[in-house]
């Protein structure tokens, strides 16, 4: 095929071939760029069951547009035969990388952050890849990183187009459902994730045999030996994040992609901690504190004045507490599984912070209002104990299952002296609307409570904070840390340092993320987790970034 046009596509190179597949390298006339063509190999081109597979592979990838997945523009047919049009990425793949480098452990942890990256995304739109290999993960000239080939992908709600009883993916890395040809879920995506992890560490794989039966039984039944056997300076901590992704029984890995980015985001910043110099002095850690202490609360209030602006300035006319109407947010209940629990905590305290812009409502602290959680006391009980005349309550249930995830609250405003239910609506939204239903349960309680806004209340309310949905629920879970992290437990500090920098990477506009990245800097000196000047270098890089 070299050397032919077709359609608008001159072919100038054949890139590689499998099973299901040959990709050439060719020209695009019309939009004058390189791109990569995937067809089916001549004798499957005419194989129903082969192409409905490629045009599956088009469809979920092409929801996907996330930067550590392969982008694909189009699927185009010609003589009756069908064709991938994708992005073409000048590189290897994941083994000839590793062949022509031998990387660090940093560098490592760096691959397979973007690796998981690429795995969130397309958990979260419903894609599970089902073939996630070495070959099948791409490294550019630049570095960077692409997974591909979602050819056995399983999009939710799609067609079987897999025989029950018969196996998916490549035997040294398929999970152990995928084994025993069980229905597998993104869950087995992460087990084979942790078999690239392990071989790209160790230079071997963890289960092997003479054949795909043998390999398919070490699979099922054996454990890999340590990795300190191949790579003597391998943390503890890498060690159970690998051995966590392969656990036999898909209950006991990692439940989502996400917790999985967190652990390693936090493995991430302890190594790069232990590199710097020892603990300071008594005297001189307490001076780096104060001085942290300056930096970031000027920080958090220049970064967050245009988000926060009437909770800080009130103004002479301004009501004290006294005059105003108190209420009190309880904790929303997670009505989804328990490793969303951080979610709808984070969307509690995003709605009680546009509350807060309120000039004459008085919002409890959720300080005080999280030791209600899951309480037993009654809201007469805890509106006396708290000191507020309402209370709201509610329910969160967000349903990323589908391919368009989707959060549903039902929110209730109760007024707790004839226990009357003021307000209650039921908001069932795509996730992208998120903003937009915490403005609106904002102003709709205001208005129940019969408070007029003014206009820098009703652009606060309005406020998006950003724009990118994958760097919001960093965010989110950067505070979830943040909670735990008073208890003084280093891995909480770490880890909400490691989402909050996750988030500012995603988004270089987030204000209030370099402002919570700037004090999980200056935890980690308080906590005397790291007491060096260098984190109070980067402390400080953070409050003072500007946009």
């Amino acid at each position: 095929m070299i050397g032919q046009t077709i359609s608008h596509y001159k072919i100038t190179a054949k890139l590689g071939e499998g099973g299901m597949g040959e990709v050439y390298l060719a020209t695009d006339a019309k939009l004058n760029r390189r791109v990569a063509l995937k067809f089916l190999p001549a004798n499957l081109s005419h194989d129903p069951e082969a192409r409905a597979r490629l045009l599956r592979e088009a469809q979920a990838v092409s929801q996907l547009n996330h930067p550590n997945i392969v982008t694909v523009y189009s699927i185009e047919e010609i003589d009756d035969r069908d064709f991938i049009v994708m992005e073409y990425v000048k590189g290897g793949t994941l083994p000839e990388y590793l062949r022509d480098k031998d990387p660090t452990l940093d560098e490592i942890l760096h691959l397979a952050m973007r690796i998981v990256a690429g795995l969130e995304r397309a958990h979260r739109s419903g894609v599970v890849h089902r073939d996630l290999k070495p070959s099948n993960i791409l490294v550019s000239d630049q570095g960077d990183l692409k997974i591909l080939d979602f050819g056995l992908a399983k999009l939710k709600g799609a067609a079987k187009l897999t025989q029950t009883g018969s196996t998916t993916g490549t035997a040294a890395y398929m999970s152990p459902e995928q084994a025993q040809a069980k229905e597998a879920d993104h869950r087995s995506d992460l087990f084979s994730f942790g078999v690239v992890l392990y071989e790209t560490i160790a230079r071997r794989l963890p289960f092997s045999g003479e054949h795909e039966a043998a390999i398919a039984y070490a699979i099922m039944h054996e454990h890999p030996e340590p990795l300190k056997r191949y790579k003597a300076d391998v943390p503890d901590e890498l060690q159970r994040i690998v051995s966590k992704c392969l656990a036999k029984r898909p209950a006991e890995r990692y439940q989502s992609a996400a917790d999985l980015a967190a652990d390693l985001c936090a493995l991430q910043f302890a190594r790069q901690g232990s590199s710097g110099i020892g603990p300071a002095r008594p005297s001189r850690k307490r001076s780096i504190v104060v001085a942290l202490v300056s930096v970031v609360v000027v920080a958090i209030l220049a970064m967050s004045i245009a988000f926060l602006a009437p909770r800080i300035i009130k103004g002479p006319n301004s009501k004290s507490s006294a005059d105003r109407k108190m209420l009190a947010v309880l904790p929303f209940e997670n009505l989804g599984s328990p490793d969303q629990e951080y979610f709808a905590d984070g969307i509690t305290d995003e709605i009680t912070g546009r509350l807060a812009a309120i000039r004459e409502l008085g919002v409890i602290s959720r300080t005080s209002t999280m030791q209600y959680k899951n309480t037993t006391k009654n809201l007469r009980e805890v509106a006396k104990e708290l000191g507020v005349d309402y209370v709201l309550e509610g329910t969160i249930l967000w349903d990323n299952s589908r391919d368009t995830s989707r959060v549903r609250i039902l929110p209730q405003l109760i007024r707790v002296s004839d226990d009357t239910h003021l307000w209650a609506e039921t908001y069932q939204r795509p996730l992208t609307d998120i903003f937009a239903v915490q403005a609106d349960i904002a102003t709709r309680i205001a208005e129940a409570m019969n408070i007029t806004l003014i206009s820098p209340e009703l652009a606060a309310l309005g406020a998006m904070p950003t724009r990118n949905l994958d760097a919001y629920q960093a965010y989110l879970r950067g505070l979830d840390y943040s909670r735990g992290a008073n208890s003084g437990f280093q891995r909480n500090v770490e880890s909400a340092l490691a989402m909050f920098q996750r988030a500012v990477d995603l988004d270089s506009t987030f204000a209030l993320a370099y402002a919570r990245l700037s004090r999980a800097h200056a935890g980690m000196v308080h906590y005397g987790i790291d007491p060096t000047p260098e984190r109070l270098a980067k402390a400080k890089a953070a409050a003072i970034q500007k946009f």
